[in-house]
């Protein structure tokens, strides 16, 4: 695999950023990539992955393009206070990396996921535009925004830079909603993967959302096992992603 940091000036969110990429270094005559966008959580960035995983060594044995974008703790959505960065994630940077890279414009070929707040990002982005994604993967994700925020409490000022003080029940940044609205148009929705260790803080938000799918019948594979919170967990859960991808 190569590696290799890209700086990047985004039109979408008007300055210059960062991005990490990961693809194999003999790719083929006319050979397109599979792709997956990697994102990270809350207080993280582009390192992440590369820093605390083993994410590279993994990837050897897939023919993957993983791209790991920084986003600051924006939740990948374009935010009331105005950096767009779930159009810069979601729109631009796809649109920047085909012209760099020899990857796959098809559904089949994209993929999404994420940690924490980056597994409620790849969730988003997946069911915001589901003719795009095949597959989307959430680990520990922050699935209701609503429980974050009171979780923040005291931390909130960040949050509303972001969200605004409305609640986002019945919003587009609603995962719940998202979806709904897909199922009223009998919209094909990509396949989902859930993860969460059972000691996270985030557990029986995960659950929830594990029983909404199931009351909604909507594919998705959902695995928990003991784990908190923490880069041990998804260190072993990328593997499992991997291989569901």
């Amino acid at each position: 695999m190569a590696f290799m940091t890209l700086h990047l000036r985004s039109n979408a969110l008007e300055l210059n950023t960062v991005v990490n990429v990961l693809i194999p270094q003999d790719v083929k005559k006319d050979e397109k990539l599979k792709v997956l966008y990697l994102l990270h959580g809350y207080i993280g960035d582009h390192t992440d992955w590369m820093r605390y995983t083993s994410i590279e060594r993994y990837s050897w044995n897939y023919r993957f393009a993983i791209v790991m974008p920084a986003v600051n703790n924006s939740y990948y959505t374009d935010t009331v206070s105005g950096l767009n960065y779930f159009t810069y994630v979601s729109k631009e940077l796809p649109e920047m990396l085909s012209n760099l890279f020899p990857i796959s414009t098809k559904r089949e070929d994209n993929y999404v996921a994420g940690l924490s707040m980056g597994g409620y990002g790849a969730l988003k982005i997946a069911l915001t535009y589901p003719e795009r994604y095949a597959k989307a993967a959430s680990l520990s994700g922050a699935l209701d925004l609503d429980e974050i925020r009171r979780i923040a409490q005291d931390r909130d000022t960040w949050f509303n830079a972001v969200f605004g003080y409305k609640p986002s029940q019945n919003t587009p940044t609603d995962l719940r909603y998202l979806v709904d609205l897909h199922v009223k148009h009998d919209v094909t929705l990509p396949d989902l993967f859930i993860g969460c260790g059972t000691e996270d803080f985030l557990y029986q938000d995960n659950l929830k959302f594990k029983t909404f799918l199931e009351e909604r019948h909507i594919k998705h594979t959902y695995i928990e096992s003991p784990g908190t919170h923490d880069w041990a967990f998804w260190d072993a859960y990328i593997q499992k992603v991997l291989a569901w991808l």
